[in-house]
């Protein structure tokens, strides 16, 4: 079955679900009445940010773009997750970047199973539907970590080495790469992650996140 087949199907889904589950008609930020997703006011209050060298992030982790993340990782608000994965495929276009591979930042087992998803694999998931991009799963956590949030900038750095892997070499051997993280605030978390992805061959990578936190 070709991509533009399979991507049409999954179109036909959502639409679907849509129909069969709508969405709340209340801003996810405000929840003013009468929106599905964000008001115009609480859009318009997202300051787009400017990339450094290979991270690109939308805006900052504050107001209306905070309350879409912490909706869709806490409350699993699967409209406020298809809005993130919009801003992240306007990231993508509006710079211009290309790859031959998507990879996400990795929850550990524990984690995973606590949380139950990840919600930077589901981003991952709905950019490479949009451009038919192969996603790998070849990185992974393999150690349990601390939450970063609650350590200083140093503690963070030594919390998180070596704390990820590749079980799929082929993957990435020589590719371009996009990996997808949802927050970053000192960065160390998807620069470990660029370090394994390089280690095991990976030509270029890029960082595309969704917000960028205050430290």
């Amino acid at each position: 079955m070709g991509k533009g087949i399979i991507t049409l199907l999954k179109n036909i889904l959502n639409g679907i679900l849509d129909i069969i589950f709508p969405p709340e008609e209340t801003c996810i930020s405000c929840f003013e009445e009468g929106y599905v997703g964000l008001c115009p006011r609480c859009f318009k209050k997202i300051k787009r940010l400017r990339s450094e060298s290979n991270v690109f992030s939308y805006g900052y982790y504050v107001g209306p773009l905070k309350a879409l993340i912490l909706s869709f990782k806490y409350k699993e608000n699967y409209l406020a997750g298809r809005i993130l994965s919009e801003f992240l495929c306007q990231i993508i276009e509006d710079n211009n970047l290309k790859c031959d591979i998507i990879v996400y930042v990795p929850l550990s087992k524990k984690s995973m199973k606590k949380r139950g998803f990840n919600q930077c694999e589901i981003l991952a998931k709905k950019v490479a539907d949009r451009y038919n991009i192969p996603i790998s799963k070849s990185l992974v956590k393999v150690r349990e970590t601390k939450e970063q949030k609650t350590l200083s900038r140093e503690d963070r750095k030594k919390n998180i080495i070596d704390a990820f892997d590749i079980i799929k070499k082929i993957d990435i051997v020589d590719k371009s790469v996009i990996l997808i993280d949802d927050v970053t605030t000192t960065g160390v978390t998807a620069l470990e992650c660029e370090k394994i992805l390089k280690k095991y061959g990976a030509k270029t990578i890029n960082i595309v996140t969704v917000a960028q936190s205050f430290i």
